[in-house]
């Protein structure tokens, strides 16, 4: 019998602090650099890029703007579902792992939203974000993935740790205190869940999906402040891949 993991959802709160366009021009940068024009000489039917988790749509109206693409936002928050469509941003609401495809896509973005993929523990998380990759493995699709490095000194370490404290309600409670005094703590996500990765942990988890890695763009180094460094995280970075089916 099949296992179905269940997602463990953000909050409208969690939700609501990612309303903002902070990362769009890294990631429109990205996306240029590893599908350069070949969306923009295709024809407008076939170059319907599809980003899943997008929110309110800034992403997606920043690419139509440069390349001229058909766009289109699945978000699981009713708001942000909203808000795309006042904004002239074609819009549905869905979970990440479900999205349900229309046959017109041409490219699948998933911006900063992998590592919010999280279920009750890491097993049913990987399961999780390795079903909503694979989902769109077929011929002529291809996915574009912004997400989180966090390199450890002990590879997998912070990640995993990160994950442990913050999917658990009671050291989550104990660390949202502590980040009271130490800012470079906080998180959003407490007592939810959060899943970054290194690098070849993202490339091996977009490998079990039955994708390989074609292209790559490295983010700038982020400041590791040494609270960071003491959880052994010696590197923060927003890259950006391109996945085709292997």
């Amino acid at each position: 019998m099949m296992v179905k993991h269940v997602q463990r959802p953000l909050s409208p709160n969690q939700l609501e602090a990612f309303y903002h366009s902070d990362f769009v021009s890294d990631q429109i940068a990205h996306f240029q650099v590893l599908f350069g024009t070949t969306l923009a000489e295709a024809s407008v039917d076939a170059a319907l890029v599809l980003d899943i988790g997008g929110g309110v749509g800034f992403f997606a109206e920043r690419l139509r703007q440069r390349l001229g693409v058909r766009v289109r936002v699945v978000d699981v928050d009713p708001i942000s579902v909203t808000k795309c469509m006042e904004r002239g941003v074609e819009a549905s609401q869905a979970d990440a792992a479900e999205v349900p495809s229309r046959g017109d896509e041409a490219v699948i973005c998933f911006n900063l939203i992998l590592h919010h993929l999280v279920g009750m523990d890491s097993e049913s998380t990987r399961a999780l974000q390795v079903r909503a990759l694979a989902r769109w493995r077929r011929a002529g699709l291809r996915i574009f993935v912004n997400e989180y490095i966090y390199e450890s000194y002990i590879p997998g370490f912070a990640g995993a740790l990160i994950f442990y404290v913050t999917s658990s309600r009671l050291l989550s409670a104990a660390a949202k205190f502590v980040s009271r005094l130490v800012p470079a703590l906080r998180a959003n996500t407490f007592g939810t869940g959060v899943r970054f990765r290194g690098a070849n942990e993202w490339i091996a988890l977009f490998r079990e999906a039955g994708f390989v890695a074609t292209g790559h763009v490295a983010g700038r180094e982020e400041r590791v402040d040494l609270p960071l460094r003491l959880l052994l995280i010696r590197s923060i970075k927003r890259s950006s891949f391109v996945l085709d089916p292997a």
